[in-house]
C-alpha cells in the first residue's frame, strides 16, 4: 500500500494565491470565511484514501485551503464525513471479498448472565420467624381466639 500524498510547497502557495480575494485577505474555500491569521489547513478534495491509483502527481486542483475551525474539523465537517466514507468503502470492500470475523472474535465478552430473582417469585424456603401456623391463646374460659396467622395482613 503506498504512503499518503502530500502537497509540495510550491502547491501550497499556489492554492494560498487561489483562496485569496481582492483585498490580500484568505478566504476559506469551504465557506468563504475570512480565515487570514488563523489555523488553516490544505485538504484533498476527494479523499486521499479513497484514491486507487497513487502514482498519478498531486496538482493544486486536487486540494484546497480550508479553515480548521468553520469547515474541516468541526464535528459534521470534511473531515468527519470522509472518516465515514472511508470505513463505508473498506466494509464494501471486506463485504465483496467475502471476509468475514473469525468466530473466537464473535464470541469474546461476558457470557449471558444468569436470570436474576425477582420479588414475586416464590420463596424457596419459608422464612423461619413466620412460623408454620396459627397460633392460639386462651382469652377467657373456654373462648379461643385466632392470634396470629402465617400470613400478616399489613
Amino acid at each position: 500500500m503506498s504512503s499518503r500524498r502530500e502537497f509540495t510547497r510550491a502547491q501550497k502557495a499556489e492554492m494560498l494565491k487561489r483562496a485569496m480575494d481582492g483585498q490580500g485577505q484568505i478566504r476559506c474555500e469551504g465557506c468563504g470565511l475570512n480565515i487570514t491569521g488563523k489555523v488553516i489547513e490544505f485538504d484533498h478534495i476527494v479523499a486521499e484514501a479513497l484514491v486507487l491509483d497513487k502514482t498519478v502527481l498531486l496538482t493544486s486542483r486536487d486540494g484546497r485551503v480550508l479553515g480548521r475551525d468553520c469547515c474541516h474539523r468541526v464535528p459534521g465537517g470534511k473531515t468527519a464525513r470522509d472518516c465515514g466514507d472511508i470505513a463505508e468503502a473498506k466494509r464494501r470492500e471486506a463485504r465483496h471479498l467475502g471476509i468475514r470475523r473469525s468466530e473466537q472474535a464473535r464470541r469474546t465478552g461476558f457470557g449471558r448472565p444468569a436470570p436474576q430473582r425477582t420479588a414475586s417469585r416464590p420463596l424457596a424456603k419459608p422464612a423461619a420467624w413466620r412460623g408454620s401456623g396459627a397460633a392460639t391463646v386462651q382469652a377467657a374460659p373456654g373462648d379461643q381466639r385466632e392470634v396470629g396467622c402465617d400470613r400478616d395482613p399489613c
